[in-house]
């Protein structure tokens, strides 16, 4: 028999978690309104501050499961108080992961600038960002109020969402198939009306979950109902097998890493290759010779961003494998080739390329391919983020035990907060410059670990509006 002291630490608690859950949706929902504004305004400094914002949804996540954990061993908790606990643990999920969604939205206003979506896709970006705040805010009351009818219905009020996102995407393909979009842009709007969608599907969830605690009802349950029906008709057949549980934590940080490695990877080829697709769908039907050489130019394009995503990912796992040949080689001649790699593509731009210093005959042992395309990359950097005009320094000094080689631009910085990041594999400072200039996000990320391989290190300075500075230094001799 629990004392009264104990029930009521027991209901404190669950306030608590209640409490910081209904935050958490209230707060989900307001976002989706505010990030629906920042794209159709094509807001970016706002769609950022809601990227940012983020981590106050994660603040709250990490409350609500400490706050589960926390009744789970101090409180112990019985029959209904438990399955509170479980499905507070399971809508916190949901609630984290809507936030998450937001962030995705708020990211693909940096890609879609330049895109000029018709009413139409408009208004249903509009009608759909409404729909799912009505979700949400339904999972929300009929939490508080333990209303499991009011919980019900939000399963057919998302029929309606995904009704909309259903005629939104085919107006998005009717706009790039005449044109008024490019294949991109196509897939980010795409990929916009998927956010949406799965947020509603979120807020599902949590109507579940508020079913859950008020009378134990569970889908899962059901289909595991439906599996034995199966298994006794002889549908389904056991297996037996032996797991074996190893709990390494250098184990799992791998783990951690390649997830988002490949989640990484997945993202930016589905860009590239989901265009393709949509460009090969409209030139099949297209009979215009004009268009059908535009549409070509466009899949050109495309195919040789993947090529190059997939080049970077092959060299970048040359490096981490540690396969190098090493010689000596003049450091004037390793800028010089960097240089002429680059040179046209500046030209093209505009953006003079500048040497300066002497290394004389001065050797270092490296490998020679690698390091040539680690002092590429920094060279192609600064001449994509630097405007018509200006020019690109590279900078050669013989130190003690180094030779730096330096690479300066007067373009457009980075901010203090962005320096840490540079060097993360696909990460971008400035996402709308990027979809226009091309690169593949991975650049610096084999910089740095060219650096590495040889025993050096690369350094950057910038400052917003003044340019970048990129070392890279190398051992002597």
């Amino acid at each position: 028999m629990e004392s009264s002291e104990t029930r009521s630490q027991l209901d404190q608690r669950l306030a608590m978690i209640q409490t910081d859950l209904t935050q958490m949706i209230e707060t989900v929902a307001t976002r989706v309104g505010e990030v629906t504004s920042a794209m159709l305004e094509g807001d970016i400094e706002a769609a950022d501050g809601l990227i940012a914002g983020d981590d106050e949804i994660d603040l709250l996540s990490l409350r609500v499961e400490e706050g589960c954990v926390e009744t789970l061993i101090r409180e112990q908790p019985v029959a209904s108080d438990l399955r509170f606990v479980v499905a507070a643990i399971h809508m916190n999920s949901d609630v984290e992961r809507s936030g998450d969604l937001v962030a995705n939205i708020a990211k693909a206003v940096g890609r879609l600038q330049g895109a000029h979506p018709d009413h139409h896709v408009r208004d249903l970006v509009a009608r759909m960002s409404s729909e799912a705040q009505t979700l949400l805010r339904r999972a929300s009351e009929s939490f508080v109020t333990r209303d499991a009818e009011l919980a019900a219905s939000i399963d057919e009020l998302d029929d309606l969402l995904d009704d909309l996102h259903y005629r939104y995407i085919q107006h998005v393909i009717s706009d790039a198939r005449r044109g008024d979009l490019d294949p991109q842009q196509s897939l980010q709007l795409a990929l916009v009306g998927r956010f949406y969608e799965r947020i509603g599907d979120h807020a599902e969830n949590i109507g579940e979950r508020v079913r859950y605690i008020v009378d134990g009802w569970l889908p899962e349950a059901q289909a595991a109902e439906r599996a034995r029906a199966r298994l006794d008709e002889g549908e389904l057949k056991p297996h037996r097998g032996l797991a074996v549980i190893d709990s390494i934590a250098e184990e799992r940080r791998i783990d951690a890493i390649r997830r988002d490695f490949v989640a990484n990877v997945s993202h930016e080829l589905k860009t590239p290759v989901g265009a393709m697709s949509l460009l090969v769908e409209a030139l099949t039907g297209e009979t215009e010779p004009e268009d059908r050489d535009r549409l070509s130019d466009m899949l050109q394009r495309e195919a040789k961003r993947v090529e190059d995503i997939i080049d970077d990912l092959l060299e970048l796992t040359r490096l981490e494998e540690g396969e190098r040949e090493t010689e000596k080689v003049k450091v004037s001649k390793l800028v010089a080739k960097s240089v002429d790699k680059v040179r046209t593509f500046a030209e093209g731009m505009r953006v003079q390329v500048a040497v300066t210093g002497d290394a004389g005959d001065e050797k270092i042992e490296v490998d020679r391919r690698a390091v040539v395309r680690a002092l590429t990359n920094l060279i192609d950097n600064a001449v994509r983020y630097s405007e018509a005009d200006q020019q690109v320094t590279i900078a050669v000094e013989v130190r003690d035990h180094v030779v730096a080689i330096s690479v300066q631009d007067d373009g457009v910085g980075i901010p203090r907060a962005e320096l840490e990041r540079v060097f993360e594999r696909f990460y971008r400072v400035d996402r709308a410059r990027s979809r226009e200039t091309g690169g593949t996000g991975l650049g610096l990320a084999i910089v740095r670990h060219v650096a590495e391989n040889h025993g050096g290190r690369v350094l950057v300075e910038s400052k917003p509006g003044d340019g970048s500075t990129f070392t890279i230094e190398l051992p002597r001799l």
